[in-house]
C-alpha cells in the first residue's frame, strides 16, 4: 500500500511539475523538489522512486529554462545527495547527481563550475571502472566548444581515438549503461563538428563513422528509451549537417533541417530536448538562407533566434546573433550597418574571448569547489557529532552494565549466603531432630539392661545396633558439614536415571519417570544414601525377580515430605512368600529414616512400593 501510494504521489506531482514550470518559477520548482523529499523521509514514497525521481524533475526545469545558482542546487539537492551518498548500492547514482550540477552550469553559461563537475565524474569512473569518464570528456569538449577552441577538441579527440573506437567491444562486455554511449556519441558529435570545421573532412568522417558504430549498437539495446533514442538522433542529424557544410552540400543541408523539424514535432520527443531543438533550427536555418540570399527565411528565422537568445548570459550567443544580422544587411545591400553590427559582433567575441572571462571560469570552478567542500566539511561533522553520541551512549550502557553487573554480583552472594544460612539450619535441625532422638533411646536401652534380668542380651544387642545406627547418622551429617557436595532432589532422581540406564544397555526394558519434585530443596547426605539404596534393592529385586518390560518411577514433594513410588510390571510374587534380606534391608533403611513404606503386591500383575520420609 505504502509503494502504491508512493507512485500516486510522483504521477500527482508530475502533472504539478508541468503547471509550476509553465510559470517558469523557482520556488514551485524548490516546492515540488521539498516535498518529494518529505514524502520520502516520511516513508510514503519509495527510496527508488525517489531517486528515480529527482533527475525527471530536474531535466523538466532545464527544459522550462528554469536555472538555479550553484549554492541553491546544492541546498535543494541536500535530502537526494544524502540519500545516495550513505548507501553504497547508490554509488552508480552519483553520476546522476553531479550530472544535475553540470547540466544547470551548462545550461546557465557557468563554465567553470561545468568543468569542475567533470573532473567529479572522470575521478567516479577512475575508481569505479578504472577507465576515463565519457561523461567528462564530453563535458570537457563542450567547454572547449564554448571558448571557441575547435583545435583543443581536435587534440582531445586525436588522445581519445584509440579509447572511443573500442567502445563498441567494451559495450558488448556490459562494461558501459547506456549513459556512457549518449555522452560517447556526444563526444563524438563535437569532435566531427569542430574537426570539419577545421576543414579536416578526413577525420570529420572518421568520427562520425565510430559515432554511427556506436549509436547502431546503443539503438539495438536501448531501442524502448525516448530519452536515448532522441540524444542519438539528435546527433546523428548535426553530424551530417556539418558535413553538408564542409562539403557545401544544400541537398544534405535541407535533409538535416527535415529531421530536426520532424524530431520537433514528433509527440514521442520529450519536452526538456524541444527548446534545444527549436533554437538549434533556428540557429542552422538562419545561417543556410543567409548563405543562400533567402533574405525573408532568414530574417524569419533570426527573429526566432534573437527571441531564443536574448536573455541568454553567454556572449557567444549575442555574437552570434549579431553575426547573422550583419550579414543578412549585407546581403541586403546595408553595407554600412552591416559592418557597425558586425563590428559590435567581434566586440561580443572579443569580450567572450578575454582573460576576464578565463578568470571567471577560474572562479566559477574555484566556487564550486569551495561549495562542495562545505557541504562535505558539514556531514563529516554531522557524522562526528554522531559518532560522539553513539561513543556515549556506548559508555553509558557499559557504566550502567557495570553498575547492574555489581548490583548481580552481590544478589548472587546474598543468595549464596542465604542458601548456606538455610543449609547450616537444616544442618542443625538434622542434628536435634536425628542424633538427639537416637541418644535418648540410647539412654533408654541403657536404663532397661541394667532393670532386665533375662533379656539382657537382647537389650545389648538392640543397643549395639542402635549406636552402629547413631554413628553412622553421626558421619553423614559430618560429611554434609566437611563436603563441597551439598545433595538437593534433583541428584536423587538422576543418580537413579542414571543406574537404570546403565542397566539397561541393550534397550531391554521401557523406563518410566515422572518428577514433581522442588530440585533445588536440599537432602542430606545421610537421607540421599539411604533412599539410593532403598531404590537400588527395589530395582535389582525386579531385575533378578521379575518378568518384566517396564518400570516406572514416580517422585514428588509437598514441602519438606518426599513421597516416591516404585512399580513394575512384572508378577510380583505369591502370597504364601516370604520377605527376603532385600525387603528386610529396605524396611530396616526406612525405619532408620523414620520414614513410612507399603508394599502393594498385586501377583501375577506386579507390585508397587510406596515410601515417604521427612526431608532434614
Amino acid at each position: 500500500m505504502k509503494h502504491q501510494w508512493g507512485f500516486l504521489l510522483i504521477l500527482f506531482l508530475g502533472s504539478f511539475c508541468h503547471t509550476a514550470y509553465s510559470r517558469n518559477t523557482k520556488d514551485s520548482a524548490v516546492q515540488i523538489l521539498h516535498s518529494l523529499s518529505n514524502a520520502f523521509q516520511k516513508g510514503k514514497l519509495p527510496e527508488k522512486a525517489y531517486l528515480d525521481t529527482i533527475p525527471v524533475i530536474m531535466r523538466n526545469c532545464l527544459s522550462e529554462q528554469v536555472f538555479f545558482t550553484h549554492k541553491e542546487l546544492l541546498d535543494m539537492l541536500d535530502p537526494y545527495r544524502q540519500v545516495i551518498w550513505r548507501d553504497k548500492k547508490n554509488e552508480a547514482r552519483k553520476h546522476d547527481y553531479y550530472g544535475i550540477l553540470s547540466n544547470q552550469a551548462q545550461m546557465s553559461g557557468r563554465d567553470g563550475e561545468m568543468l569542475y563537475y567533470a573532473e567529479k565524474f572522470d575521478k567516479l569512473e577512475q575508481e569505479s571502472k578504472h577507465r576515463r569518464s565519457l561523461t567528462a570528456l564530453s563535458i570537457i569538449a563542450i567547454y572547449y566548444e564554448g571558448q571557441r577552441s575547435n583545435e583543443k577538441i581536435k587534440a582531445l579527440y586525436e588522445k581519445e581515438k584509440g579509447y572511443l573506437r573500442g567502445i563498441p567491444v567494451i559495450a558488448d562486455k556490459e562494461k558501459l549503461d547506456k549513459y556512457d554511449l549518449v555522452q560517447a556519441i556526444t563526444l563524438l558529435e563535437q569532435s566531427a563538428r569542430a574537426l570539419y570545421e577545421l576543414n579536416d573532412t578526413l577525420s570529420g568522417k572518421e568520427a562520425e563513422r565510430i559515432l554511427e558504430a556506436i549509436a547502431a549498437l546503443a539503438k539495438a539495446k536501448y531501442k524502448d528509451d525516448l530519452n536515448v533514442m532522441a540524444r542519438i538522433a539528435v546527433a546523428q542529424i548535426l553530424s551530417f549537417y556539418r558535413r553538408a557544410v564542409a562539403e557545401n552540400n544544400a541537398p544534405l543541408m535541407r535533409e538535416a533541417f527535415q529531421c530536426l523539424d520532424a524530431m520537433l514535432s514528433d509527440k514521442n520527443t520529450l519536452e526538456y530536448m524541444k527548446p534545444y531543438l527549436y533554437r538549434t533550427i533556428a540557429d542552422l536555418k538562419t545561417a543556410y538562407y543567409i548563405h543562400y540570399a533567402d533574405i525573408d527565411s532568414a530574417s524569419f528565422y533570426l527573429g526566432r533566434y534573437e527571441e531564443m537568445v536574448k536573455d541568454d548570459p553567454n556572449l557567444y550567443s549575442v555574437f552570434v546573433s549579431r553575426k547573422y544580422k550583419a550579414r543578412l544587411l549585407y546581403t541586403e545591400g546595408k553595407y554600412k550597418e552591416s559592418a557597425d553590427t558586425y563590428e559590435k559582433a567581434m566586440n561580443a567575441l572579443d569580450t567572450s574571448r578575454t582573460l576576464l572571462v578565463r578568470d571567471i571560469d577560474d572562479m566559477m570552478y574555484a566556487r564550486a569547489q569551495s561549495e562542495e567542500q562545505q557541504i562535505l566539511l558539514a556531514d563529516a561533522a554531522a557524522r562526528n557529532k554522531e559518532a560522539e553520541k553513539r561513543l556515549f551512549a556506548a559508555s553509558a550502557l557499559i557504566a550502567l552494565l557495570l553498575i547492574a553487573g555489581w548490583f548481580i554480583i552481590r544478589y548472587i552472594r546474598r543468595r549464596q549466603k542465604n542458601r548456606l544460612m538455610e543449609f547450616k539450619l537444616n544442618m542443625a535441625r538434622n542434628i536435634h531432630d536425628e542424633t538427639n532422638p537416637a541418644l535418648l533411646y540410647a539412654k533408654a536401652l541403657i536404663k532397661a539392661s541394667r532393670s532386665e534380668n533375662g533379656n539382657g542380651e537382647l537389650v545389648t544387642a538392640e543397643l549395639d545396633s542402635h549406636i552402629g545406627h547413631t554413628m553412622a547418622l553421626i558421619r553423614s551429617l559430618s560429611h554434609d558439614l566437611k563436603s563441597d557436595k551439598q545433595y538437593i532432589l534433583y541428584d536423587l532422581v538422576a543418580k537413579t536415571e542414571q543406574t537404570l540406564k546403565k542397566l539397561n544397555t541393550g534397550n531391554e526394558f521401557a523406563i518410566s519417570i515422572r518428577s514433581g519434585i522442588d530440585k533445588k530443596r536440599f537432602i542430606s547426605h545421610y537421607q540421599f544414601s539411604q533412599l539410593m539404596s532403598v531404590l537400588n534393592e527395589c530395582i535389582t529385586n525386579t531385575i533378578k525377580h521379575a518378568s518384566f518390560d517396564k518400570i516406572n518411577l514416580t517422585f514428588a514433594n509437598n514441602g519438606n515430605k518426599l513421597a516416591i513410588t516404585y512399580s513394575d510390571n512384572g508378577k510380583g510374587w505369591e502370597r504364601h512368600a516370604g520377605a527376603g534380606i532385600g525387603m528386610r534391608n529396605m524396611e530396616e533403611r526406612i525405619a532408620q529414616l523414620n520414614g513410612e513404606w507399603e508394599i502393594d503386591n498385586d501377583y501375577p500383575n506386579g507390585y508397587r512400593i510406596h515410601i515417604s520420609c521427612l526431608l532434614r
